[in-house]
């Protein structure tokens, strides 16, 4: 299976080409310069082959440049052709003559992408493109999907190699979204679990601004981690990008088999922590709070905080809790472990009679309040689905049962059936009386002679 990396300037549309070519959103695109850092991956839309989106490569000096400079060095020595974009509405500049002169060192198959070439003169005018001297080129306008026909053949017509290690999987794998706050460590934690910097990481808050796949194997199962932007309150978003990126990070948590909610041990748990995890449950997905950086605490701030999270999680004291150093990669074996098992509960094929005889022994403890004349009346329950594992209730006045009484069904349930950090969802179905508002099928004469013949026995 091949691998193309797409490579250039800043701004010059290769997440937007990334996309078309993808036939998907994955990578987000706005007109921001240098939005795009780490390595983003996905299939040419049907076809096997694999192409890469990466960062922007400019002259600048700071940290964050060349944190992506090695992100993009990597794309292109790990890929077997190079797609190299420039823009037709600038011009050739310098920065895309220093380019070509890099990739040309690594002899690998090069194509010139002459984006944003939408009239015949821009054409005209990007023929000084030839001057970089690619025997290949092709223009293109990626707002206006113009010339992708051409590319796409021309992808395809590219040799397939084997070794697809790392990259994309084709088999269903587990898919575990990390999320947190900014500058938490989720993508330290990614690098530290697969053993290589395949993430820019930064001490600058919110390097991460796109979802990003990454597949590691172990003994027991393929897992697909997705490493995710660091979502903070709403009132502090002030760049549209963000907001992007906070709707990516929802999107990975719902497509997800399981969420990690990472923590910053060293800022101890704050409120959007609890927003995040509440988010979480009401999506519905197991989740698993982590609590990184306990390299930077004592023994006393170990303690102390694990204290202030198990107060602050009083609402959902059923969730793990596990902490690790993803600098120093302490505690990530047992991390995967405990996420293997967290998963294989929300997957519980949950049997009925054993269901039933938990919501018999549940309502010999605690009836639920009356509503009014009457009590709800909760008859038989069965299952209503996995991950997360649902418990569908039926009965008379279900519409009455309070909030309360639900927790305490949950709580009961939970404690039998060894759930975990899975959540549970309690549904509950109105039993439809079959003779309720039917039509009185009997003729006036008859219903005369039925009351006739009440009074006689009357007397």
């Amino acid at each position: 299976m091949s691998l193309v990396a797409i490579v250039g300037r800043p701004n010059v549309g290769k997440s937007t080409i990334f996309n078309i070519l993808t036939g998907s959103k994955s990578a987000i695109v706005a007109d921001y310069s240098g939005l795009t850092r780490d390595r983003k991956y996905g299939n040419l839309k049907n076809s096997q082959l694999i192409l890469i989106d990466t960062g922007g490569l400019n002259e600048d000096s700071d940290d964050m440049s060349s944190a992506i400079r090695e992100q993009t060095d990597l794309a292109i020595q790990e890929a077997d052709s190079l797609l190299f974009v420039v823009d037709a509405i600038d011009g050739l500049l310098p920065t895309d003559k220093e380019i070509a002169k890099i990739l040309r060192r690594h002899n690998k198959n090069i194509t010139l992408l002459v984006n944003k070439a939408d009239n015949l003169k821009l054409e005209e005018t990007a023929s000084e493109f030839s001057a970089l001297g690619f025997d290949k080129s092709i223009f293109l306008s990626a707002s206006h999907n113009k010339g992708f026909t051409e590319l796409t053949e021309l992808l395809k017509n590219f040799d397939e190699l084997e070794d697809t290690k790392n990259y994309i999987s084709e088999t269903d794998t587990l898919k575990i979204a990390i999320i947190g706050r900014p500058n938490a460590g989720k993508s330290t934690l990614i690098n530290a679990l697969l053993g290589e910097e395949r993430l820019v990481v930064s001490h600058e808050s919110g390097t991460t601004r796109d979802s990003i796949d990454v597949v590691i194997k172990t003994k027991k199962q393929e897992i697909t981690l997705i490493d995710t932007a660091g979502m903070r309150r709403k009132r502090s978003i002030s760049e549209a990008t963000e907001k992007f990126s906070v709707s990516k990070s929802v999107d990975s948590i719902k497509r997800s088999d399981l969420v990690l909610l990472l923590i910053d041990g060293s800022e101890n748990i704050v409120d959007q922590d609890i927003h995040l995890l509440g988010l979480t449950l009401a999506i519905g997905r197991p989740v698993l709070v982590t609590v990184n950086k306990i390299d930077l605490l004592t023994k006393q701030e170990k303690t102390a905080i694990e204290t202030k999270i198990n107060r602050k999680l009083k609402f959902a004291n059923y969730l793990k809790l596990h902490y690790i150093s993803a600098k120093e990669k302490r505690g990530l074996k047992k991390l995967i472990r405990l996420a293997l098992e967290i998963h294989l509960n929300s997957l519980k094929d949950l049997d009925t009679s054993i269901l039933n005889k938990i919501l018999k022994k549940a309502l010999f403890n605690q009836q639920p309040a009356m509503a009014g004349r009457f009590r709800p009346k909760l008859r038989y329950a069965h299952s209503g689905g996995q991950n997360p594992p649902k418990v569908v209730i039926h009965g008379n006045n279900l519409k009455q049962i309070q909030d309360s009484y639900t927790r305490y069904l949950e709580k009961c349930f939970r404690e039998h059936l060894g759930l975990g950090s899975t959540p549970l969802e309690i549904l509950y179905k109105e039993q439809i009386n079959p003779f309720k508002n039917k039509p009185n099928l009997l003729n006036e004469r008859q219903i005369k002679k039925r009351k006739r013949i009440i009074k006689r026995r009357k007397k």
